[in-house]
């Protein structure tokens, strides 16, 4: 079937199918894919339309954040076929095996699927993103060095483990043949999510009331709706919907909008290897299909279980891109690069803005001592041939590469010292939420206010798990790590916020009172309305969301096929 745009319809339409997917960002184009594949009919609807339109992106804008805390929402989602893929950097991490074990620190339910189920669905997950096998070691690495560092052996620190990266996949473009073409699909763009129906003391939702980007008013019948559209979209969505005994869609148990969580993120010291610098790996790999990985260091399980550790991991980072007392050339070009009116061609927007200095939550660096230009032009003037081969190398690599690009870039420090970049686990926090206010936007939906909370007990996450690895380089004999700042706690505070991983909101749980989904993402009490986000998760580990979003979003249409009742 083909791709309807019915932005500009102003009449009353009504639509019926078997499945309707709300939102096409990876969640909602696997899950419409998936299904059609596999003989349901679909309907997939879609806010936005083929290409970015700022109006439409607008409707992403919440009514009150801190933007000390919280990115602005319109730059850490986008509204049209793709969704967020759309603008992600293309980086594959799963959950890890300790995100969904009980943990007496982390003062909430157990998620109610295993590590070992999800483990199933990794490889399909991999296929859909385009990141090669399902293998996250460098055990897929044959030739390559054992480790990061010559001497740095795994122990409990590990340095093994991948992050692999997709093309990077935008699924608008990459799967737009597919969803153009597939007889039991039909997509709809220019259609906004108001509000699901479920009629009262029902234990089923009977449609999806939506408008038009002109105002036009839609109505979408289904048996079974999958609310795919961002992670806190999705939650809007159910706050909008009156639920069957009355209140909002999802929110019996009182958590539906609460515990919301981001990742701790940034640099706070500088790795200082006393190994040969020629023998570090500081740069993106290749496995032996020709993925690009990076490794990472991390902790087993048991020690982060020994030690009440929250996850996360690090990894080699490059020097702040603005401060031209960096002195290299390679740098300050790629500064410049991202500052001209080009930029936009080269990174999305947020990633764009952090590493050209602009102060984002959520983001590495924070606040960045910005150089004059000149500074920056007098470094490649000193560094011409090594500026010069890297601007033909990186880009041949990303700009004229087919098929799969380079993710980035990292520059060989002759003194062997490099930043270290953290992401990891924001605890749990039921003071963490969002709630609807009065406000409403141009399709009388209302809007969001968000109030993203850290706690001393993330800080103190991230401080531990630098002074162990710090001992662990040194008992290791192969360096140390030197801090870049006195207050180290007011470091890891100001780098706390969030906004482009939106997890917690609508948790899982087997209990309905301890969640709004239950173990199959269906909502307690109303068995036809699966939500298929991160606002499901149970905790938010040191991975990035979309992996585990489309894991996620296989296993639901596995459990589709055998619970939709026509089956």
């Amino acid at each position: 079937m083909t791709i309807e745009d019915l932005s500009t319809s102003t009449a009353s339409t009504l639509f019926s199918a078997e499945l309707v997917v709300i939102g096409s960002g990876p969640a909602g184009i696997v899950t419409a894919l998936e299904a059609a594949g596999r003989g349901i009919d679909v309907l997939l609807i879609e806010s936005g339309t083929l290409r970015f339109s700022p109006s439409n992106q607008d409707l992403s804008a919440a009514a009150a954040w801190d933007p000390s805390r919280h990115a602005p929402l319109p730059i850490a989602v986008r509204r049209q076929i793709g969704g967020t893929s759309t603008i992600w950097g293309g980086r594959c991490v799963p959950f890890d095996p300790i995100d969904f074990e009980p943990r007496p620190f982390v003062d909430v339910p157990p998620w109610p699927v295993t590590y070992e189920e999800m483990v199933t669905h990794f490889q399909r997950a991999c296929d859909w993103l385009v990141c090669g096998r399902a293998v996250f070691t460098s055990t897929l690495l044959p030739g390559a060095p054992a480790s990061l560092v010559p001497g740095l052996m795994d122990g409990t620190v590990t340095t093994s483990t991948l992050e692999r990266w997709s093309l990077p996949t935008d699924f608008g473009s990459t799967y737009f043949q597919q969803l153009s073409t597939s007889p039991r699909l039909r997509v709809l763009t220019g259609v906004t999510a108001t509000r699901i129906v479920v009629p009262h003391e029902s234990v089923a939702a009977e449609r999806v009331d939506a408008r038009t980007s002109a105002g036009g008013e839609v109505s979408l019948r289904a048996k079974v709706i999958v609310v795919a559209c961002g992670g806190l979209e999705s939650t809007r969505l159910l706050m909008s919907s009156p639920g069957p005994r009355g209140g909002q869609l999802g929110a019996e148990s009182g958590h539906l909008g609460r515990w919301y969580m981001a990742h701790t993120e940034g640099v706070i010291a500088n790795l200082h290897f006393t190994t040969p610098p020629e023998s570090t790996v500081f740069d993106y790999e290749r496995d032996v299909d020709g993925v690009y990985v990076r490794r990472r260091f991390a902790f087993t399980k048991e020690f982060e279980l020994e030690h009440d550790l929250p996850n996360i991991a690090g990894w080699i980072a490059n020097p702040e891109l603005p401060d031209a007392a960096h002195g290299n050339g390679q740098l300050s070009f790629v500064y410049l690069a991202l500052r001209s009116p080009f930029g936009p061609l080269f990174a999305p927007d947020a990633q764009r803005l952090s590493l050209t200095g602009v102060d984002l939550p959520g983001t590495p660096y924070g606040r960045s001592v910005i150089s004059p230009v000149r500074t920056h032009l007098r470094n490649i003037a000193r560094h011409p041939l090594s500026t010069g081969r890297f601007m033909i190398g990186f880009g041949a690599k990303r700009l004229l590469a087919q098929g799969r690009k380079a993710p980035g870039f990292f520059v060989h420090n002759d003194r062997n010292v490099y930043p270290m970049q953290y992401h990891g686990e924001h605890l749990p926090n039921q003071s963490s939420h969002v709630s609807l206010c009065r406000e409403i936007d141009r399709l009388g939906r209302p809007m969001l206010n968000i109030d993203l909370r850290f706690s001393d007990a993330d800080v103190d996450g991230v401080l531990r798990a630098h002074r162990y690895w710090g001992e662990y380089l040194r008992s290791s004999g192969v360096g140390r790590l030197d801090f870049l700042y006195d207050d180290l706690h007011d470091a890891v505070d100001r780098r706390l916020g969030g906004g482009f991983h939106q997890a917690g909101t609508t948790r899982m749980s087997l209990d309905p009172s301890d969640g709004v989904v239950d173990q199959n993402l269906a909502i307690h009490g109303v068995g036809n309305v699966f939500v298929a986000s991160s606002s499901t998760f149970v905790t938010s580990g040191q991975a990035n969301s979309t992996f585990m979003i489309v894991a996620f979003a296989l296993r639901l249409v596995d459990h589709l096929i055998n619970a939709l009742p026509s089956r």
